[in-house]
């Protein structure tokens, strides 16, 4: 994956070298914004986004935000801002109706014939949210991995283990020792019993070799009986880690029969889309997404991975949890129309790669729990 730090360095060298070219510095951008874009009022779209871009007291708050006031303060330029879905956002920047996107907007090619971008500020990936299980149905699933085919393979395969040695040391015991080690099925049995309690430490004592043969297959099974025990901790313990994982459907093909929600005309969609995800439905807010799972009417959703963590983060009674699996990586960037001048889009990107590059936007972003 390319590091979005050395992507922003490049980007910021060309732009620096594109100023150098046009003779339009930072101060430019700040000082005569105005007259080169041509309009006494810039009209400006947004679809809340947490955690980049939300409401607190009517007041708009997010690294977002942090980011339009950072580059646009003190600017000689009016603006008109606009709430919409994130689909009508989208059509704005592309008709006119909208000249700047304040949300972060994923770049594709789809997008790309449609408006053009700033230098992308965050890279990020998808992920996918499913309701917490309960108590009793995380004791269910327990023990549905416990008791797994591969669990019951290792069982066989131990006490055939077991059998042998068993039986070995039924065949020297059997005629020099048995009180202990009888003849026929019944031997057969004994020797079982006393390779199962070597094996596992417990030395009752009621059974021990008396024959230099006996004693030899014993001192073998003892040692040969701690790697195994180590092995056998080591598969259950791989056998439930695996089922867990399956059973959380931590890998995207897991969800080809789930239902899916997503963002309506988000790139998580299409991607959705172009991988044959066809049990899905779109919304035009993630403020949606909770009321679906926790009415069952959908398995899970899948969106970028920030928005999903937000949501998680407000979940004070721990209904909702994201698993680990990451998919679709993109970068989110602004959204600008076709017809703003050349230059107003070079000093903007300019602009948002020097706020970016500070240790005050690493700041914002933990502060909001957005990982870099």
């Amino acid at each position: 994956m390319i590091n979005i730090r050395i992507l922003q360095t490049k980007a910021c060298l060309i732009l620096l070298l594109l100023s150098v070219a046009s003779s339009f510095s930072a101060d430019t951008f700040a000082k005569e914004s105005k007259s080169y874009i041509e309009k006494d009022t810039l009209q400006v779209g947004y679809t809340l986004s947490p955690p980049f871009l939300n409401k607190k007291n009517d007041q708009l708050i997010g690294p977002s935000y942090w980011l339009w006031q950072e580059v646009f303060a003190d600017k000689d330029i009016a603006f008109n801002y606009k709430e919409m879905s994130h689909e009508e956002l989208l059509k704005a920047l592309k008709t006119g109706e909208v000249d700047i996107s304040m949300s972060p907007l994923t770049i594709n090619d789809e997008r790309l014939e449609n408006f053009d971008f700033t230098v992308p500020f965050q890279s990020v990936q998808s992920g996918i949210m499913v309701e917490q299980q309960s108590a009793f149905e995380k004791a269910i699933q327990f023990l549905r991995s416990f008791f797994s085919i591969n669990f019951f393979k290792a069982m066989g395969g131990l006490a055939i283990v077991i059998l042998i040695f068993g039986f070995l040391e039924w065949l020297f015991e059997r005629k020099a020792n048995e009180e202990e080690f009888d003849k026929g099925i019944k031997g057969l049995w004994q020797g079982f019993w006393w390779s199962a309690v070597t094996m596992t430490t417990v030395g009752y004592g009621d059974k021990s070799p008396r024959t230099t043969g006996g004693r030899v297959i014993a001192l073998i099974w003892m040692f040969t009986a701690i790697i195994i025990i180590s092995g056998f901790t080591a598969s259950i313990a791989s056998s439930l880690t695996v089922n867990q994982i399956d059973s959380g459907k931590s890998q995207m093909n897991d969800f080809k029969d789930k239902k899916l929600a997503t963002i309506e005309a988000s790139v998580t969609e299409k991607w959705l889309e172009e991988n044959f995800f066809t049990n899905r439905t779109s919304v035009e807010s993630s403020s949606e997404f909770n009321d679906l799972l926790l009415n069952n009417k959908v398995d899970a959703i899948a969106y970028d991975r920030p928005v999903l963590q937000s949501i998680i983060k407000k979940d004070s009674l721990d209904q909702f949890k994201l698993l680990p699996t990451q998919y679709n990586y993109q970068y989110y960037a602004l959204g600008i129309n076709r017809s703003l001048p050349d230059n107003f889009k070079h000093q903007l990107s300019l602009s948002l790669l020097r706020a970016t590059q500070t240790k005050d936007w690493d700041v914002i972003l933990s502060e909001y729990g957005i990982e870099q």
